[in-house]
C-alpha cells in the first residue's frame, strides 16, 4: 500500500533508502539479462531508482521470509499474486515462475497446484480448468513426477513453500 519496503539489517525501510551494496546487486542482476534490462528501460526510461524499485517489485514482490539476497547473491525470486499477471507485456521476463526441483513450472502448473491445494474434487478442478477428466488426471500425474510427490496434501505442502498459496 505504502511502497516498496525492504527489510535491512533487521529494519524496515522504504525503497529509497536501499544500501549501495544492494543496489550495486541488483544493478548487476539487470545489466546480466539484455531483455529484464531493456522491459525495465520502456517501463521507466529516465528514473534508474524506478527502474531498480519495478525489478524488485516484479521479482521479489512477494513477502515470503527468505531473504532475496543471500551471501552477497540474488536469488531466484519468487511467486507472488501480481495484480497485473495475465495482463503484463514483462511477465516471464521480470517476474519468475516458481522452480522447484531444479525446474521452473509453467503458469498451467502453478495453477494446478493452487487448485490440487483446496478441498475440491478431482471432477470439480478439471472443470474449473476446463480440462477434460482424463487430460486433468494426465496434467496432475506429470506435475507429481517433476515435484517427486504423489498426494494432494503433499501438493498443498509444496504450493505453500513457493508461496503460491497462503494457509
Amino acid at each position: 500500500e505504502n511502497g516498496v519496503k525492504i527489510i535491512q539489517d533487521s529494519k524496515v525501510l522504504p525503497f529509497c533508502e536501499i544500501s549501495f551494496d544492494t543496489q550495486k546487486i541488483l544493478e548487476d542482476a539487470i545489466n546480466s539479462d539484455i531483455e529484464v534490462k531493456l522491459h525495465l528501460f520502456d517501463m521507466h526510461p529516465t528514473c534508474k531508482v524506478k527502474r531498480l524499485e519495478q525489478f524488485v517489485t516484479c521479482r521479489f514482490g512477494g513477502l515470503d521470509f527468505e531473504a532475496d539476497i543471500k551471501d552477497g547473491q540474488l536469488q531466484d525470486g519468487e511467486y507472488w499474486a501480481c495484480p497485473k499477471r495475465g495482463k503484463c507485456a514483462s511477465e516471464g521476463i521480470l517476474c519468475k515462475l516458481p522452480s522447484y526441483n531444479g525446474q521452473r513450472l509453467s503458469i498451467d502448473e502453478v495453477h494446478l497446484m493452487q487448485e490440487c491445494s483446496t478441498p475440491k474434487k478431482n471432477e470439480v478442478i478439471a472443470e474449473d480448468l476446463s480440462l477434460p477428466y482424463g487430460s486433468f488426471h494426465k496434467s496432475k500425474k506429470i506435475l507429481y513426477e517433476k515435484l517427486g510427490i504423489q498426494t494432494k496434501q503433499e501438493c498443498a505442502l509444496i504450493a505453500t513453500i513457493l508461496n503460491l498459496i497462503q494457509l
